[in-house]
């Protein structure tokens, strides 16, 4: 450990919470952990994050550094530790994305796309043709006329807050039709095995 300290010594000044200490570990061994660390992650901005996530380790749980033996050794291999974790997890994200992505895929290149937009629009209009009559008007000429709140009370002859309040309560109850049916939906494209 050329230019570095007696190893044990800056071991107990760091557990003793020595800031200077610190620092000359870090300087020592920050060059050659972010090297090793690049080979392992081939990335630079995340083999710097590593390295200086362990030096927060080490400083974080600096009471416990009276067990290591040797500051090289436990760097390195904190250092390998968390390039692995981080690229296990990576991997593993880019798997979910990759399946995620292959199953939308998949379901958009299916005539089940076609099947299941028939069955929302007759879900649809189920739910509207099961609406209250005045509830059914109203929101016919807001959606399908695109009339606004006064045209809609004019043509009516009811006051714009009756509107609001029939448009209101038609589209409460065509939400909740559509959410149940929405609900049934996932639980058919996805079963749970």
């Amino acid at each position: 450990m050329k230019g570095l300290y007696n190893e044990s010594v800056l071991i107990q000044l760091i557990s003793q919470g020595d800031e200077t200490a610190f620092r000359e570990v870090f300087d020592h061994f920050n060059k050659k952990l972010y090297n090793y660390t690049i080979k392992i992650t081939d990335d630079d901005d995340l083999a710097e994050e590593i390295v200086m996530d362990a030096f927060v380790k080490v400083w974080c749980n600096r009471h416990k550094l009276c067990d290591i033996h040797s500051l090289d050794a436990y760097l390195f291999t904190l250092v390998k530790n968390q390039a692995f974790s981080e690229l296990k997890r990576r991997a593993h994200e880019a798997f979910i994305i990759k399946n995620l992505s292959k199953s939308r895929t998949e379901y958009h290149d299916s005539t089940e796309e076609t099947i299941i937009s028939n069955e929302y629009q007759q879900i649809l209009n189920n739910a509207i043709n099961q609406l209250p009559p005045q509830q059914r008007i109203v929101y016919g000429m807001s959606r399908d006329e695109g009339l606004k709140y006064d045209e809609i009370a004019d043509q009516l002859s009811l006051s714009k807050n009756t509107v609001k309040s029939h448009l209101k309560k038609a589209l409460y109850t065509i939400r909740l039709v559509m959410s149940n049916y929405l609900v049934i939906l996932f639980w058919h494209s996805f079963p749970f095995e």
